[in-house]
């Protein structure tokens, strides 16, 4: 479902797929080749959400913008993981239920499931815990996993809408 908040009207990519249970409100910029799942909410009633191309945003996903919010490109935002007024930089991934609270996080990172990151995130780093800390940096194999499940999260999203006899933008 996409709303208005004060005749701001979400903008979406042709080539983005939105799951129809999705709820996209305000001033969001989604790009091209992005996927959102079943049940994200994107709000951005206060400040802007942009969201690169690429990137996914899993199912139960929050992400809210008292602040302008990035998600970069190829990143992906994992199932019911928060994201609040946060720029996460290209090529990160954001676990499992991790949150994310009005810091920067930089390319090529990881965020462990269940972390809760209040501090800005070094480019490389793999962070986890509570509050997160950095345990080690991101090897080059983890870092061109990432952009590959990316990918392939585009993939699956345009098949589940196909099969279900969908517009490839939504499933």
């Amino acid at each position: 479902m996409i709303r208005d908040v004060n005749g701001i009207r979400p903008h979406i990519a042709e080539s983005a797929v939105v799951d129809e249970t999705a709820l996209i409100i305000g001033k969001v910029t989604i790009g091209e080749n992005v996927s959102v799942w079943p049940h994200a909410l994107i709000r951005a009633d206060e400040h802007e959400v942009m969201i690169e191309e690429d990137a996914a945003i899993l199912d139960k996903a929050f992400i809210e913008a008292p602040r302008r919010t990035i998600i970069g490109k190829k990143s992906i935002i994992s199932h019911g993981a928060m994201i609040h007024g946060s720029i996460i930089g290209e090529n990160v991934l954001v676990g499992i239920g991790a949150i994310v609270l009005e810091v920067s996080v930089g390319e090529n990172s990881i965020i462990a499931a269940g972390a809760v990151v209040t501090e800005d995130v070094e480019k490389n780093s793999f962070m986890s815990g509570i509050p997160a800390r950095k345990k080690r940096e991101v090897t080059e194999r983890e870092t061109m996993h990432t952009g590959m499940v990316a990918e392939e999260l585009m993939t699956k999203a345009r098949h589940l809408a196909e099969a279900g006899g969908r517009s490839p933008r939504k499933f």
